[in-house]
Parts: structure tokens; C-alpha cells; sequence
């Protein structure tokens, strides 16, 4: 051992004098900046809104039918035919109907047979299974057949030939591949490939009516996959007449794939077919079914945004595109087979089977206080207002207080009412005895113009006069700024300064950063002159803000995050606010942006979805003071941080927001000033991502039934992390990473 180091001495000592040797030199190491931010525990600011974060849940993008609704059969009800208020749509040399033009073309059902069955099956409107109530009272004199409204088809099926079997399936709410032949307002979903998402061992509830007088045979129903196999047990129904019965039973799916109801005759002769649900078992569904039909998984990714408030059932998807499109919420509950569906703004059918019944007792079960949206008589302007409830006679005056005012009146009457009022009684016979203790409603949605302000001004006296203590949420408009939002202000201020103003804005990033102070005391709103006003009680709903331009990619979660500090700083003006729009199927994109996205069988949260239940989830009832961010070394701040703090007044909890929005780290001693010698256990929460063109979501062709995908998963890139800080008291050292958005939360312990 000895001799050998020698040798190496020797030779080092050569290698050294001929400068063989390359010692490397160690780079000094840049010295880490070291940030500071004080926060002034006891210094006490605004009162937090209660009410500040919420959820916009609007029937678009299949949120409703083929979404939170669990049951699976598209056009289960065979309205989707010679309907009223459609159009054509797609590229100009693909044009197709939105819905069926022929009645033997049944909409999202394929006609089947077997061994050598034969037939025809033909939607006939002779054979009414209900009788629709016409609850409002629509002119029978204008342009419009309002008849056709209350028109009711079913399928006739008539066996020539039985052989072994011969009848329909519905294939459920198939996913389109997203692509240029079906972009702008291009909706149709067709499906005629085996979509129902069924689940190996997964009990299905099935229901269906049937009429068949001289029909002497039984049907048969079951789950087939798209090879012809069958997918459950069969269920066989026998005993029809001349009337319309209903037949129930279980089917339970054999494997995990996508499959068709066949539903098939077994002798010749004819009967008739209504009214076909499919919906998973209570362990499928979100409260095992207590609430309603919900989705499971996509309601419990609401539970954990922990919404306040909720929106509903939309904000153009309110107003309709057109006369026929209109949404009336009384058409909305009561038996599922009573209420009348409608083609909505958004281009595709609506079937009520989530209506507004269920909507209160799904916002009551997350917590959040309802907030519904009704038609002013005034349809969407952003489709020219084709339709405006007329006022020129007495009459029509008189028409327009049944059908609109009373809307609103009414519907307060059944969320609040009790037995002794008509509505309140509904309620509380469909099962509902406690009231919904509705507090606010809107009225329209980004209108404008004095056809709009006039229907608006006589349904707000209306509901005042009233209702004192409701609160009614007017519009700014469709944007930001601008023309329409400074003269709807303007209205405001004058007319109705005591209401809830609310703003809409999808823009950009920069847009976003450069707005965490729009709504501070001291900046102006408009072209007028005028501030948002602590002084008079008009306050602000953000009802829809998101970052539109980049698909959800993580850039948009910092952006809008950074926006939302400068919301809670302002919650004693801004008392609501929500992303929007709130789901999207893979597929059915309206909107660039959307907070949850899902198909058939599963979803994706984006980061926007995360640090909006992050933020939920950590906030007081006060808010605190902080200094900004600034470097120890010159105290200069950094402009690419931003932040909210507050607290829990009762527990003592803090909570603070940060987002980082640059590519580096920021070490920040925070200083606990006004604590005395209190500790607190201490935890951050983060995103983080060093890449910001993320998406969670991945492609719109990204979904479980796409034909090219393989090695398929829900995975999400980012999402959110936790580390403990610790005991401290005093002062905390963290570490923000780059591109983040944290919340730390100080618990005070004894």
C-alpha cells in the first residue's frame, strides 16, 4: 500500500509539472435571494364574503344529459325528432340536422334483428304516453304553433317477420372525435355505436313503457357490446294492452365495456315503446342515489370545490337562442315523464330529467345557496334576440306578468313557501317539506339595450314589492369593459343601486395579471368617473371569469389564481364569483377553457380546478395585513408575487395565499407580527410545475371509447402537494417553487 501511494505521488507530481493534470475549478455558487413578507396578524381588515366562492353549473358542453345525469339513454323519450327552433349546422358542404327530419331516422337508436327478423319501426305522435300541462299562458294568435310544443312521439315497432328478435337499441350518449368537420356550433351526436358505459358486476335499473293491443308476444331486453355479444341477463316482459303500462327490472353487466340496450320483439304483430331509462345502481350514484339520479364522480369533484353559492342552468342556456329555446323552470319538475324537454341555446336536446328540482337539492347537498337564472322574455342577445316578449298592448302586457313575472314570483313561492301557498304545497308533495330558503335571483344574462331594461325593470319591481329581501342579480353585460358594460352601469346607479351587478370576462393571461387591483377602492369603474363604491350597497358577482385563449394549460392557473387574490382582498365588493364554464365532455367543446372535463367513464380535474379547491378550502372571516413580497438585501418587491391572507377570528387559524408566478424560487422569511409568543403547526399546499404548458386534460381525443387511444388512464400531470413547515412561532421560513400557487395555513396551537 505504501510503495503504491508513492508511485502515485510520483507520477501526480509529473503529470503536475507538465500540466497533464486538470484540476477543475468549482464555480461559486450564485448566492440564493433572500425575500421577506410581514404579516400583521392583529391588524384586521375587511370582513371575508361568506358567500365568495361558488360554482356556475350551466347545461353546456353535455353537462346535464350525458353528464351529471346518470341516466344513460340518450333520446330515451323520442323527442329528438322534427324538433322545433333546430337548425342544420356544420361545415357549409357538410351540413346535417341537429336533430332527426325523418321518422323512421330515430335519433341515437339503431334499428336490430336476429335470425332472420324482420319489421319497421316509425316515431308516431297518435299514442301520447302523458299529457303535457301547458303551465303558461303563450299567445295562440302570434307566429308560433305553441301546439307543437306539447307534440309527443314514441316508436312504433311492427314485426313482419320474428325470427329471433327484431326491434331497437339505444347506444347511448356516444363522444364524436373532435376535428375541424366539427367545429363552431356543430353539436350533433348521433350515436349509432354501442357508448353505454357499463360496468362488469354494476346493477342497472331499467324502466320502460309499452302499449301493444293485439301484440301477443314478449320482449326482451339486454346489454350487447359492439361484437353482437351479450353484456347482462335478459329480461323478458309479457302482458301489454291497449294501454300504456310500465315494465322495471335489474340488468347486471357482465364486462367492463361500452354497450347497447337492445330492447326486440319476439312474434310479429305491433306495440309501442316509451320512455326508456337506464340508470346505475345506488352504489353508483353520488349520495347512493338520495339526492337524485347524480353522477358520482362528478358531483363529488363539486363536494370538493366547496361551493357557497351555485348558478344554474346557465347563463345563455337560461334565455335560449330562440322562441322555442326559452327555458321555463315549471317545465322542469315534477314527474320525469311530464316534463317537456327543448333543444337549448347550446344546440342539442335537454330532456329535463335533471330539472330544477333537482338542481335546488343538489346545491342544498353541497352546501352552496341557490342562485337560478330566468328568462326575462328577452332571448340571448349573442343570437340577435330573435325573440322579444312583446308589451305593446294590454293584453300583451298582461301576457307577459303571467308567463315571465309570475315565473319569478312563483319560483320563489316554491323554494320558500310553506303549505299554505300553492307552490310551497308542490314542494313539499315531491318530498321537499323544509324550504330551499332561496336569498337570491337572476334575471337574464348578458343583455342589454332598453328592450332588455324595460322586461327586467317590471319583473325587479315585481319581485321587490314583493320580496323585499331577495336579492336580484342584474348584468353588466358580456364583458369587462367597454360600451354595453358602462351603459348597463350606468342604468345600475340610476335605477338600481341596490342589486347584485354581474360581470363576465374570458380574456388572457396578461389580462388576468393585470387586473389583481380592479376592484380596489381607489380604481375607477367604466368611463364615468365612478368607483366600485364601498359606500353604496350595489356589490359585484364575477358569474363567469376564465383565462379562454389557452386550453387550461397551467400559465392560465397562475394567472387566474394571481386574479384571485385580488378578489378575497376585495370580498366587502366582490361577494361572489365563479370559473366558467364548469364541465366539458372530451368531444363537445364550446369554450377553450373548462374547469373539469370528462367522458363516460371518468373526468380530469385541471389546476385551475385545483387551486380554486385549494382556495375554497383555506379561507377565514377576516382578512389581515401583509407587506408585499420584497428582497431582504435593497428592499425592492417583487412584482411576480401575489398575495391574500386571512383569518379565522374564532380559531385563529391563518390563511395564507401566495402564487410565484416566475420561473424561480423564492426563500421568504415571513415575519408573524402581532402574535405575541402563539405558535402554530404549519403546512403549505401547492402547485407547481416547471413546464407551464401543461393540461391536465390532455387532447379533446384523449377519452376512454376513442378508437386510436391506447394505454388509456385519468391521470393528471399536476396536482396539488403538501409539506409540513413544521412548529413556529414569530417568523416561518418557506420556500415558494417556481410557477406556484400555495397556501399556507398557520393552526394556533395551546
Amino acid at each position: 500500500m505504501k510503495k503504491t501511494q508513492k508511485k502515485v505521488s510520483v507520477l501526480t507530481a509529473f503529470a503536475l509539472l507538465f500540466g497533464y493534470l486538470q484540476i477543475p475549478v468549482i464555480a461559486q455558487q450564485p448566492a440564493v435571494t433572500a425575500y421577506r413578507m410581514n404579516l400583521n396578524v392583529d391588524q384586521l381588515g375587511i370582513d371575508i364574503s361568506p358567500t365568495l366562492n361558488g360554482i356556475f353549473f350551466e347545461d353546456l358542453n353535455f353537462a346535464n344529459d350525458g353528464g351529471i345525469s346518470a341516466q344513460l339513454i340518450q333520446n330515451n323519450s323520442f323527442q329528438m325528432y322534427n324538433v322545433t327552433g333546430s337548425a342544420e349546422t356544420g361545415p357549409a358542404n357538410k351540413k346535417v340536422p341537429e336533430f332527426s327530419k325523418s321518422p323512421t331516422d330515430i335519433y341515437s337508436w339503431t334499428v336490430v334483428s336476429a335470425g332472420g327478423g324482420s319489421g319497421s319501426v316509425t316515431l308516431v305522435d297518435s299514442k301520447p304516453l302523458v299529457t303535457y300541462k301547458k303551465l303558461y299562458n303563450f299567445d295562440e294568435k302570434d307566429q308560433y304553433d305553441d301546439a307543437l310544443k306539447y307534440k309527443q312521439y314514441c316508436a312504433q315497432i311492427t314485426i313482419n317477420k320474428a325470427g329471433n328478435g327484431f326491434g331497437l337499441a339505444a347506444n347511448g350518449f356516444g363522444i364524436n372525435p373532435n376535428g375541424q368537420e366539427r367545429q363552431g356550433f356543430y353539436y350533433a351526436n348521433n350515436t349509432q355505436i354501442p357508448s353505454i358505459a357499463v360496468n362488469a358486476g354494476v346493477k342497472y335499473d331499467l324502466g320502460l313503457y309499452l302499449q301493444g293491443k293485439d301484440y301477443k308476444g314478449t320482449v326482451t331486453v339486454y346489454l350487447e357490446d359492439a361484437s353482437g355479444k351479450r353484456n347482462s341477463n335478459a329480461l323478458t316482459f309479457k302482458g301489454m294492452n291497449g294501454n300504456w303500462k310500465k315494465f322495471a327490472g335489474k340488468l347486471t353487466a357482465q364486462r367492463s365495456v361500452d354497450s347497447r340496450l337492445i330492447i326486440a320483439g319476439t312474434a310479429t304483430g305491433t306495440f309501442y315503446l316509451d320512455f326508456v331509462t337506464l340508470v346505475p345502481e345506488a352504489s353508483q350514484l353520488w349520495r347512493a342515489g338520495k339526492i337524485g339520479g347524480f353522477r358520482k364522480d362528478m358531483l363529488e369533484a363539486l363536494e370538493k370545490l366547496h361551493p357557497k353559492f351555485m348558478r344554474f342552468p346557465g347563463g345563455c342556456a337560461s334565455e335560449g337562442s330562440n322562441y322555442w329555446g326559452q327555458y321555463f323552470w315549471k317545465n322542469t319538475i315534477g314527474p320525469v315523464e311530464e316534463r317537456i324537454g327543448i333543444r337549448n341555446h347550446w344546440g342539442y336536446w335537454t330532456s329535463q330529467h335533471i330539472g330544477y328540482y333537482e338542481y335546488l337539492k343538489m346545491a342544498e347537498a353541497l352546501g352552496a345557496k341557490p342562485l337560478p337564472v330566468l328568462n326575462n322574455g328577452v332571448t340571448c342577445q349573442f343570437a340577435g334576440r330573435s325573440y322579444i316578449a312583446p308589451l305593446g298592448t294590454d293584453e300583451e302586457k298582461k301576457r307577459f306578468y303571467d308567463i315571465y313575472v309570475k315565473d319569478a314570483l312563483d319560483l320563489i313561492e316554491f323554494c320558500n313557501g310553506n303549505a299554505s301557498t300553492e307552490w310551497g304545497a308542490k314542494r313539499i308533495a315531491m318530498g321537499h317539506p323544509k324550504p330551499f330558503n332561496l336569498e337570491y335571483l337572476g334575471v337574464g344574462n348578458e343583455n342589454s339595450g332598453e328592450a332588455f331594461w324595460e322586461r327586467f325593470d317590471i319583473i325587479y319591481k315585481a319581485v321587490k314589492e314583493k320580496y323585499p329581501n331577495i336579492n336580484v342579480v342584474s348584468t353588466a353585460g358580456a364583458g369587462g369593459s367597454g360600451k354595453e358594460f358602462d351603459a348597463n352601469y350606468s342604468i345600475i346607479d340610476q335605477k338600481y343601486p341596490v342589486s347584485i351587478v354581474d360581470e363576465h370576462y374570458y380574456s388572457s393571461d396578461e389580462w388576468f395579471f393585470g387586473n389583481t387591483h380592479r376592484y380596489d377602492k381607489d380604481k375607477v369603474r367604466g368611463n364615468q368617473g365612478n368607483t366600485y363604491n364601498r359606500e353604496k350597497p350595489t356589490r359585484v358577482f364575477v358569474g363567469e371569469f376564465a383565462n379562454s385563449r389557452t386550453n387550461n394549460a397551467y400559465v392560465s392557473t397562475l394567472a387566474e389564481a394571481a386574479y384571485s387574490t385580488g378578489l378575497e382582498r376585495n370580498s366587502d365588493m366582490v361577494v361572489m364569483a365563479a370559473y366558467a364554464p364548469l364541465f366539458c365532455k372530451k368531444g363537445f367543446s364550446k369554450w377553450g377553457s373548462n374547469l373539469i372535463w370528462f367522458d363516460n367513464r371518468g373526468l380530469w380535474r385541471t389546476t385551475n380546478y385545483y387551486y380554486m379547491s385549494m382556495f375554497a378550502s383555506n379561507i377565514g372571516n377576516k382578512a389581515i395585513e401583509i407587506s408585499p413580497l420584497y428582497k431582504a438585501a435593497d428592499q425592492s418587491e417583487d412584482s411576480k408575487v401575489y398575495t391574500s391572507p386571512t383569518i379565522d377570528t374564532k380559531t385563529g387559524t391563518i390563511y395564507l395565499k401566495v402564487v410565484n408566478a416566475e420561473a424561480v424560487p423564492k426563500e421568504t422569511t415571513i415575519a408573524l407580527n402581532g402574535v405575541g409568543n402563539g405558535k402554530y403547526k404549519a403546512t403549505m399546499e401547492y402547485l407547481t410545475s416547471g413546464d407551464t404548458s401543461i393540461k391536465n386534460q390532455g387532447s379533446q381525443n384523449f377519452y376512454s371509447s376513442a378508437p386510436d387511444v391506447k394505454d388509456f388512464t385519468y391521470n393528471e400531470a399536476i396536482t396539488p402537494q403538501t409539506k409540513d413547515l413544521g412548529m413556529v412561532s414569530g417568523s416561518l421560513k418557506v420556500t415558494f417553487p417556481v410557477n406556484s400557487v400555495c397556501v399556507i395555513k398557520l393552526v394556533k396551537t395551546k
